[in-house]
């Protein structure tokens, strides 16, 4: 959690990127906005990518409730919820438990620090009894991986017919981009100015980044020409893009 004077930015990162982010000199606006880093470490070897989101979206709604802005973008304000949790990243009822038991944690780790966080009441998980009625999800989650290139993305990808496709902070892009396709400067020219926002650091976004379609985001992310179709897969089943649609 990054904490400026009104605004707090939730997302995943590796501890050693977030050292690297406190000791380097920022520009704009992160040197005099942004004042405060809480860091929670989940070093759980059998913890899913999904499991990272719903604790992402736990602490996105305890920003709302606090802070006049929150910088994460996805989810939306009206979906960071325990509703929406308990059924977009399709947890079973112990994976929910776990995850909403370290979210009580963090809570009470944070109410320590009152001037930082004002008392409110905490979130209310949804009750473990009762029984939440199935409804389709607008939108999966895809990853992606190559050890050869260092690439580890993860992207929610929308069930629509445009296919609008986030790439989600944490993802670790490419270190280089290859020249040898047309989009290639277009590429450069966007790491860049993400870059120079605080929005990538060490090669990993520190910050949801929408795209308007699978192959654009997996270019950005691989650093050349990529048919998304043909890479990501749903965490949810391991199937490639291509055979869902």
């Amino acid at each position: 959690m990054l904490i400026g004077t009104d605004t707090v930015y939730v997302g995943q990162s590796g501890l050693d990127v977030i050292g690297k982010r406190i000791m380097n000199t920022h520009s704009g606006s992160i040197d005099k906005d942004w004042h405060t880093v809480l860091a929670f470490p989940c070093s759980g070897i059998n913890m899913s990518a999904n499991e990272f989101l719903f604790l992402e979206n736990a602490m996105c709604e305890y920003v709302h409730k606090h802070f006049a802005h929150c910088a994460t973008s996805t989810p939306s304000q009206k979906n960071c919820n325990a509703d929406y949790r308990s059924i977009h990243y399709n947890l079973n009822v112990g994976s929910i438990i776990a995850c909403n038991q370290y979210v009580e944690d963090i809570i009470h780790f944070i109410s320590l620090f009152p001037s930082i966080f004002p008392k409110q009441p905490e979130i209310t998980a949804t009750p473990q009894d009762v029984p939440v009625p199935p409804v389709t999800p607008d939108s999966q989650l895809y990853y992606y991986r190559s050890r050869k290139g260092d690439i580890d993305g993860t992207a929610e990808i929308r069930d629509d017919a445009k296919r609008i496709t986030i790439l989600k902070a944490g993802s670790k892009i490419s270190p280089k981009v290859s020249e040898n396709f047309k989009n290639s400067e277009a590429i450069q020219k966007k790491r860049q100015l993400l870059t120079d926002a605080g929005k990538i650091a060490d090669n990993v976004l520190l910050s949801d980044i929408e795209f308007t379609s699978p192959s654009t985001a997996a270019a950005f992310l691989c650093g050349r020409s990529v048919n998304g179709y043909e890479v990501w897969k749903s965490i949810n089943n391991d199937e490639l893009l291509k055979k869902l649609t």
